[in-house]
């Protein structure tokens, strides 16, 4: 994190406790693993029952929901509870109607993944993972899955959810930068218990360590990955992280995650439940933050947000950009031209409806406004009758206001719109293929697009796969873009310059105008410590939750006086 501002805070007398309980944690006990059958051949793919797997998902989804979180847990169960966004759609990391911070720190605390986002190989799950020295394509990569390594349930992961994360990735429209999947040919599955797998890449894949993060229980979900877009819309059915899902209560907007007792690593969640809190308002955070209630937040801010946190004794705020992009996409498949599209770009006021979208003045990282120009050819589209189709997933705020707020703005150019809210992976699968949508305003997963991965990169400008809109929203498609894209998956192209020649495509073809990156900030009142740091140090955000202790805070909890 790059912080704005800072107090350190120096002995948390108003500490985070009042969901902290004072138990030190018991060590993971996970039971031994169910025997499973070896494969009989080692192409073949283990799967299980699909239509058992997503009846006991689809029950579990309902238990959850119904199950809230309004329980009080057993005595001594140290526990914490957390202010973040609220989860709006999915708990799929993979789906762009899905992925957001909190969806992704979830991920992060309850999926399995063979890299970490830094590169590493995740220890626990992998015993190793290596480049073949034959291969019957391109190149291979063969994965070694640990001995020990188990969902929740005390199901084996195997080669089977390899192979679902990659049929879900390749096979599902709106997807989160698939490129690097759609090199894979197929994926084959060997060895005791099928825990080895064999990934063969048609095309070079410079960095093939970003695949296979955050995988998902392929027993517990369709074999061909039909449900891909869905399955992890209520819930997430299995964990095999240091936590799992326990309940999901969307009326109280809690996420409630327990310690997963089956963890087969040697470092345990030291900390037994999190409660993922919707923080809705400052003025509520900051009050819950003063009397302990919250021993973290990770927000996007309002107005005041930055000021109010900020001013509570003892408390470390940082206000940090998130790693997302909130834009417009113009179709290059509805029957507007480069030209059609680069007149609706000059019409968007970037300022006014980055401000829109934040609701907020202040922290706005807008984009720089685009210059107005001629608008002859919509004015003649206008008069044959079209009328431009602005869509938004409806279950996000920021963007569904965003693209009410540009159709007022081309009505008022005299260019006829009107606004199609729908799910975004119904837009990305049918609307947007079919020729019915015009336009889209979403949040990209861009970060710092200049230092953007190069599998991010190639997924922006590589042909949509026929199952629908796939990374490219725009389904821009050309020989020589999917060329580039091919050289920059490779790693062929130095990273800055592939940024450069991505970006000036998506100008040229007016494809993608950006409005405001996503500010976050993030508040702790002293109550969680990460591991093997001091008293008073930032604990990181919740992808750290997981090596995250309590802090020495008994009976030092400050409560608001009451006037009499």
């Amino acid at each position: 994190m790059h912080p704005s501002r800072t107090r350190r805070p120096a002995t948390r007398a108003a500490a985070a406790f009042s969901v902290l309980c004072l138990a030190a944690s018991c060590a993971a006990d996970p039971g031994p693993p169910p025997l499973v059958e070896p494969q009989d051949r080692p192409d073949a793919v283990s799967e299980h029952d699909a239509d058992n797997g997503g009846s006991d998902h689809a029950n579990g989804a309902n238990n959850a929901e119904e199950q809230g979180t309004n329980q009080e847990p057993a005595n001594g169960r140290p526990q914490a509870q957390l202010g973040v966004d609220p989860v709006r759609a999915g708990f799929n990391p993979h789906l762009v109607g899905d992925e957001s911070a909190v969806v992704r720190g979830i991920a992060d605390l309850v999926l399995p993944s063979a890299f970490q986002a830094d590169g590493t190989k995740d220890p626990n799950l992998l015993v190793g993972a290596s480049v073949l020295p034959t291969s019957p394509d391109a190149f291979t990569v063969r994965y070694v899955i640990s001995p020990n390594a188990q969902w929740s349930d005390g199901t084996p992961i195997t080669g089977s959810d390899f192979a679902y994360l990659w049929r879900g990735m390749t096979q599902t429209a709106g997807v989160v930068d698939p490129a690097a999947y759609r090199a894979v040919s197929n994926v084959r599955v060997s060895g005791p218990g099928g825990k080895v797998v064999d990934v063969d890449f048609a095309q070079p894949v410079g960095d093939w360590r970003v695949l296979f993060r955050h995988l998902l229980p392929s027993h517990l979900l369709a074999a061909d990955a039909a449900d891909f877009a869905y399955a992890l819309r209520n819930t997430v059915p299995a964990s095999a992280g240091r936590y799992l899902v326990r309940s999901v209560d969307r009326a109280h907007g809690t996420v409630t995650l327990n310690r997963n007792d089956r963890f087969w690593g040697p470092d345990p969640a030291p900390i037994d439940i999190l409660t993922l809190a919707a923080a809705r308002d400052t003025t509520q955070v900051a009050d819950q933050l003063r009397s302990g209630q919250l021993a973290f937040v990770d927000m996007v801010p309002q107005d005041t947000s930055a000021d109010v946190l900020g001013l509570i004794p003892d408390v470390d705020t940082r206000t940090f950009p998130g790693d997302r992009t909130l834009g417009v996409t113009l179709s290059a498949t509805s029957g507007l031209s480069a030209q059609a599209r680069a007149e609706v770009r000059s019409l968007i006021d970037v300022p006014l409806l980055a401000h829109i979208a934040a609701r907020r003045s202040t922290n706005v990282d807008a984009a720089a406004p685009t210059d107005p120009g001629s608008l002859a050819l919509l004015h003649a589209l206008a008069a044959d009758g079209k009328v431009l189709r602005v869509a938004a997933d409806a279950a996000d705020p920021a963007a569904s206001s965003a693209a009410r707020s540009l159709v007022d703005v081309l009505n008022n150019a005299d260019v006829p719109a009107r606004i199609v809210a729908n799910e975004l992976p119904a837009i990305a699968a049918r609307g947007l293929p079919a020729g019915e949508v015009d336009i889209v305003v979403h949040w990209r997963n861009d970060g710092d697009f200049a230092d953007a991965p190069a599998n991010t990169l190639a997924s922006r400008i590589a042909c949509p796969a026929e199952t629908g809109r796939a990374g490219n929203l725009a389904g821009f498609c050309s020989v020589a873009g999917d060329e580039l894209a091919r050289a920059i998956l490779a790693g062929d192209i130095p990273p800055e310059i592939a940024a450069e020649r991505v970006a000036a495509i998506e100008h040229r073809e007016a494809l993608w105008v950006p409005l405001l990156r996503e500010t976050r900030l993030a508040a702790t009142a002293g109550g969680v410590r990460a591991a093997g740091t001091q008293p008073g140090q930032w604990p990181g955000g919740l992808s750290s939750a997981g090596a995250w202790t309590l802090a020495d805070t008994v009976g030092r909890r400050t409560k608001i006086q009451e006037v009499p």
